[in-house]
């Protein structure tokens, strides 16, 4: 019992400093608030079970985005082979025009990482949303700072154009 009570202190020591970081990125990835949550649980599960393996707790953090991340993979492959089965909304969300609104700029941001390439993809996501230095993402991939600062450009200048382009479609479909 004492040894499993040091392995849950040792976890959560571990976790609390990165515990916002890992919900950014979650949030980020995810489609909804709760899928988000859906996967800080499953990613924190999977992390706690294969805990004893850890032998480096300086990448606790790297590992649990490696978790998070093949977690996603793998429901947007289930999703991709099932169809997307969501449930019905509450009906009794007030919907306001600011709503619509940030709902689908979030959207549109969310639809346009997801499309960028897995490596620029989570250059953006480590430096923007879980603020990992470019110096923290180069040794976490093996590769160089130049590298990693060469995707975060590319990466920036392919989101900015996908979302000019996304609103430029919306404004004329609207018809203003």
């Amino acid at each position: 019992m004492e040894a499993k009570n040091q392995k849950i202190a040792e976890f959560m020591r571990l976790y609390k400093p990165i515990e916002n970081r890992l919900s950014a990125y979650c949030r980020v990835v995810a489609k909804n608030e709760e899928m988000a949550l859906d996967l800080v649980q499953e990613t924190l599960l999977a992390a706690f079970e294969n805990f004893d393996k850890i032998r480096n707790s300086e990448a606790f953090i790297f590992y649990l985005f490696g978790i998070a991340r093949n977690c996603q993979s793998k429901h947007q492959r289930r999703v991709k082979f099932l169809g997307n089965q969501d449930d019905v909304k509450n009906s009794n969300i007030e919907i306001t025009a600011d709503s619509i609104e940030l709902s689908f700029d979030i959207g549109l941001i969310r639809s346009s990482i997801a499309s960028l390439n897995d490596e620029q993809r989570d250059v953006i996501l480590m430096f923007h949303i879980m603020g990992f230095s470019v110096k923290e993402i180069a040794d976490n991939f093996s590769i160089t700072e130049a590298a990693v600062k060469n995707r975060l450009l590319r990466g920036r200048e392919k989101l900015r154009q996908m979302i000019s382009d996304k609103e430029s479609l919306t404004i004329k479909s609207s018809g203003k």
